[in-house]
């Protein structure tokens, strides 16, 4: 392993007042291509931190201006991409000294008088997990960059607007709890008079549950202007995502198709949260939901579709279980209950506006709670 370290020069950070233990720690690294840089105390090695790059530091404790133990408080402060192993040497051969040095952010080490043999294993040990460090922060990187291209691809694969749909008005809000997430939405445009429009939710979150959104979203758009009947569509995208998925995975779907001419919504549910449809004429909040299972359980999946008369004023609210499952800090979650009341309460508020409320009372409610699912919204106004 040290063969392979020495194919690359490193340069050392050492700190000691001692010249004598200076000219020793550089003669006995003199060796293996390293450059060895000199500060008597802890201000010293601060200063050339600033502007130097270092792969480690040796560090003693006992130095004037600053000991080693101020050093490490002010070394830790910084917010650094690459990770420095520091040794720290040491004549206090005392539990309490050890430990106080570890945790205040040394790695290992070292007992005064050094030893030669001690200081070259304990110094390439901590090479070896630099190295090992700095290869995984490359491949963080990478996978950041990777993930942020995905970020870009999915916002443009799901729609943040739907104003090429006049009527009804659709307003929604996406929010992925990861860069990238399985929860998606979407509306089509069949003809002049018919419009669909689709939520859906891919079990887990990250890479995984975003391309199988994906392949999912793609056979929709497909799909939607070969199939009138919902069932029908919600059962052929059963059998073509039943050969893809994986055995851990599934997808909840409702889907809708809106006649302008008929005043009727069709709507077919997989498996998926039900939606919650406001009728003007009463102010009353009805369920929406058929009988189906999860996409990609089975391949003889039946699904049912129904229908409901729409009158002007009727609203209905898509949503995955993202909002409904947001818990306060008691624990409560905010539930079917919480969003039909909130429906009811601003039902003279629309488009945007009634969006954003929605999503700042899910805040609200959670307080300091983390958010633990993707959140994905439409809000149909008839």
């Amino acid at each position: 392993m040290i063969k392979n370290l020495l194919n690359k020069k490193y340069r050392i950070l050492c700190i000691d007042d001692s010249k004598l233990n200076r000219a020793f720690i550089a003669k006995a690294l003199a060796p293996f291509n390293m450059t060895i840089d000199e500060a008597e105390n802890g201000l010293q090695g601060l200063e050339l931190l600033q502007n130097n790059k270092y792969d480690l530091i040796l560090l003693d404790i006992v130095m004037p201006e600053m000991d080693g133990f101020g050093f490490l408080k002010e070394f830790n402060k910084d917010e650094r991409e690459n990770f420095i192993p520091v040794i720290l040497m040491t004549g206090l051969d005392d539990l309490n000294s050890k430990i106080k040095g570890l945790s205040t952010g040394a790695d290992d080490y070292l007992l005064k008088p050094l030893n030669e043999q001690e200081l070259i294993a304990r110094v390439f040990s901590l090479l070896r997990l630099k190295t090992a460090n700095s290869e995984l922060f490359e491949k963080n990187m990478l996978i950041k960059k990777e993930l942020e291209a995905a970020r870009k691809i999915q916002r443009f694969i799901i729609p943040d607007n739907f104003d090429f749909i006049e009527y009804p008005k659709i307003t929604g809000i996406y929010n992925p709890i990861e860069d990238i997430g399985g929860d998606f939405f979407d509306c089509y445009k069949i003809d002049d008079s018919k419009v669909a429009f689709l939520i859906a939710d891919v079990t887990g979150h990250g890479i995984p549950a975003a391309l199988t959104m994906t392949m999912a979203k793609m056979l929709f758009s497909i799909y939607v202007l070969r199939f009138d009947s919902t069932s029908q569509l919600l059962s052929e995208i059963n059998k073509k995502m039943r050969s893809v998925l994986l055995d851990t995975q599934y997808i909840t779907a409702f889907y809708f198709i809106y006649d302008k001419q008929e005043s009727v919504l069709k709507y077919t549910n997989a498996g998926h949260t039900r939606a919650l449809f406001y009728r003007s004429s009463d102010s009353k909040i009805l369920g929406l939901d058929t009988f189906g299972f999860f996409v990609g359980i089975s391949d003889n999946t039946e699904y049912e579709e129904k229908k409901i008369k729409v009158q002007k004023g009727d609203r209905l609210i898509i949503y995955t279980d993202g909002i409904t499952e947001t818990k306060n800090m008691d624990g409560k979650e905010f539930g079917e209950i919480g969003l039909a009341k909130f429906i009811k309460e601003k039902s003279n508020i629309h488009g945007d506006q009634f969006c954003l409320e929605l999503f700042n009372t899910i805040n609200s409610y959670r307080g300091k709670n983390p958010i633990n699912d993707d959140i994905a919204f439409l809000n149909i106004e008839f």
